[in-house]
């Protein structure tokens, strides 16, 4: 029995991507990094992150910096953003059978919260956790799965990314990869994840055989 429930959060929970890339703009004209034009976007969610930063040109030591300026614009625009539908009622329904869900994001927990409550979500996920890494997201996986005495078998994740699917690999954590968000389909079986949910509707169907 599946008794932690795991969601990646931008992507996943929250349709960010128009939000994201409006930022990265942003701060590419002030950098001077190359910018991601519409007829940009079908590719780059082909792309692995470390393909995206060389498309690019970004350099690779001012990732951090960058991605804390990004937290705060992001938080300044977080009022626009909204629940991905269908979402809510799954939510909603795993309450309902009494399931653990929590989120683990790179995003900010304070960007979180404010999120979910924005959306009259407070109380629907038992933790908020942050995950900083940009290419680790395991060590972070790991590090909950011990805080909370859980198995491998006992977890499961949804996300919408390739490194999602990767981290999950190396842990032996299921994944059920949701095809809405960033990282295209083609890219997300190229990681081969136990699950892929094309709709909300198919995800809370999958769960529902899981847990």
């Amino acid at each position: 029995m599946k008794r932690h429930i795991l969601f990646d959060f931008d992507g996943t929970l929250v349709d960010s991507r128009a939000l994201l890339v409006k930022l990265y703009n942003e701060m590419a004209a002030e950098h001077r990094f190359r910018p991601i034009r519409d007829q940009d976007l079908a590719l780059m969610r082909s792309l692995s992150i470390s393909e995206r930063v060389e498309r690019l040109g970004v350099p690779v030591l001012q990732i951090p910096k960058l991605a804390m300026a990004a937290r705060i614009r992001y938080q300044e625009n977080i009022h626009t953003l909204r629940i991905v539908p269908g979402m809510k009622e799954v939510l909603a329904r795993l309450s309902g059978l009494g399931l653990k869900s929590s989120i683990l994001s790179s995003n900010s927990a304070g960007n979180i919260r404010l999120f979910l409550k924005n959306n009259k979500l407070d109380g629907a996920f038992r933790e908020i956790i942050s995950s900083k890494p940009l290419f680790g997201k395991h060590h972070s996986i790991r590090k909950v799965m011990k805080q909370w005495g859980a198995t491998s078998s006992q977890m499961i994740y949804i996300g919408d990314e390739l490194r999602d699917i990767e981290a999950c690999k190396k842990l032996g954590v299921p994944i059920i990869a949701v095809t809405w968000g960033y990282d295209a389909i083609g890219l997300l079986r190229s990681g081969k994840p136990d699950y892929m949910a094309s709709s909300p509707a198919e995800l809370l169907k999958i769960l529902l055989t899981l847990t």
